[in-house]
């Protein structure tokens, strides 16, 4: 449901649908089924393929038989993030949205817009009447933390060799290219001590803006994790303490939002110690007040707990200080496009380790490779184990695209100016399901919103509305 959605405009009554359905990334099951009952009631053609894509199939109308299949693609899940203290269980709970303005905005959590306005848009194209050549709705699963969908896809279910992809953020921009990424693992193996600290503290460094990890990354908004290790290493130049936790962020794409810690300390220094915390927080505070104006640093007492050896923890800090973070390199070829970049994104513990999990981003195979080797190397200088968990390739941009005039020329003629054609530094599925389904003529495009991948996340409404019409005069294109 969205609070104020007023109208009968089909695709955000069906998005108002999509986002009473829990639909996180590796849980699709319930918009999976949702979309085959859907398909099923209207008569239309579909099929899901091993991995749990959903395929949706239309004929074309009458006169656009001997016109090219064309695919429509956009993927059904979303990252599931709620504000620090905001209750949601996005297994069953249903996104609280609202019209703001011009906006459908969801304040505590992500709303889910990327890419919940594709399934909406072909949901929307399926069922209505208008011209168009054969089309195939491809609904993919688990873009966000793998991509296993686009992987896995089973090309023989298509027959399309053009496709358009839905998951673009900004109208008016034509997408024809975007980086390949690596997810990588630095996990530091946990050791003990005795000690005779015996006054513990949870340090919390919040207030960070977050974002996407590829869009978002040029802005140089503070990272949590890598700050708070700063703030602690400060502080133990003043303080002698102990290290008992680490944790921050929730997914390798998404530039994190808050961090915490765990320190042991003598109660005669605890006082100490937290004075030297806040005087540091306060100087990242200051740094970043530009694009992170609300960081704080709450300091509250804790449980006590077994601490971590002087080595895990010197490994843990030294290499959250030493570690590649942000961008990498610009492109020398398109000013101010960021070629190459990365983003600590998780700490996360386990029984055995505490592992920091990286997504490095670039179309250039050799700087994927290379931050790679810085990576690893920072890790095992701090005497940490390196894993690479997944890969995907980058959509090299095409010499020639009938698909791209088309689109350029197309949007020339109805809203009177050039559109921007570009390639970005995010992945998309399109070089993942090239290589599945084969060689295609291939665009993204979408309408604008914006904070994707965090709370406040936002949609345009007037955009939506001009860019689904874009979309079915696109498809009505002949030649």
């Amino acid at each position: 449901m969205i609070k104020g959605l007023q109208g009968n405009f089909p695709v955000l009554q069906n998005f108002a649908t999509i986002t009473d359905i829990p639909r996180c990334s590796k849980e699709e099951g319930q918009i999976r089924d949702f979309l085959v009952r859907w398909a099923k009631e209207r008569g239309l053609e579909f099929m899901v393929d091993e991995i749990q894509n959903v395929i949706v199939k239309k004929p074309a109308s009458l006169g656009y038989e001997d016109e090219p299949t064309v695919i429509l693609q956009g993927h059904m899940d979303m990252v599931c993030e709620a504000k620090k203290g905001h209750v949601h269980d996005f297994c069953k709970d249903p996104i609280e949205a609202k019209v703001d303005g011009d906006f459908i905005v969801a304040e505590n959590t992500t709303l889910g817009a990327d890419n919940g306005i594709a399934v909406a848009m072909m949901m929307a194209v399926l069922e209505g009447d208008f011209e168009h050549p054969a089309l195939e709705c491809l609904f993919t699963v688990d873009e966000e933390t793998g991509m296993t969908g686009a992987i896995n896809v089973d090309g023989s279910l298509l027959s399309g060799r053009t496709l358009i992809n839905l998951d673009s953020e900004d109208e008016g921009v034509i997408t024809v290219g975007c980086a390949g990424g690596l997810v990588n693992n630095i996990a530091i193996r946990k050791a003990y001590k005795e000690s005779d600290s015996d006054a513990f503290l949870e340090v919390a460094f919040g207030g960070f803006v977050g974002g996407h990890s590829g869009q978002d990354i040029d802005d140089e908004r503070g990272n949590p994790i890598l700050q708070l290790a700063r703030v602690l290493k400060e502080a133990a130049d003043m303080v002698d303490f102990d290290l008992a936790d680490f944790s921050g962020g929730s997914k390798p794409n998404a530039i994190p939002r808050d961090a915490e810690a765990i320190v042991a300390v003598k109660a005669a220094d605890k006082d100490a110690l937290i004075e030297a915390l806040h005087t540091n927080a306060d100087i990242v505070a200051s740094e970043f007040k530009a694009t992170d104006p609300d960081i704080h640093l709450e300091i509250s007492d804790a449980e006590p707990k077994k601490v971590l050896s002087d080595a895990v923890k010197d490994g843990i800090l030294g290499y959250l200080l030493t570690a590649p973070n942000g961008v990498n390199t610009f492109s020398k070829k398109i000013d101010g496009m960021v070629e190459s970049s990365t983003n600590i994104g998780v700490a996360k513990n386990d029984d055995e380790r505490i592992v920091f999990t990286s997504q490095i981003r670039s179309d250039v195979e050799t700087k994927i490779r290379e931050i790679a080797l810085k990576n690893r190397t920072a890790g095992e200088m701090a005497g940490a184990e390196y894993e690479e968990l997944s890969a995907y390739p980058a959509w090299e941009y095409a010499e020639t695209s009938s698909l791209r005039e088309k689109a350029k020329e197309l949007w020339k003629s109805m809203y009177g100016e050039e559109p921007v054609v570009e390639t970005i530094h995010a992945g998309l599925e399109c070089g993942l399901l090239q290589d599945a389904i084969g060689k295609m003529d291939m665009i993204s495009v979408g309408p604008d919103m914006s904070g994707v991948h965090a709370p406040g996340e936002k949609l345009s409404i007037s955009s939506t509305e001009r860019f689904y019409e874009y979309l079915l005069a696109l498809l009505k294109l002949k030649g």
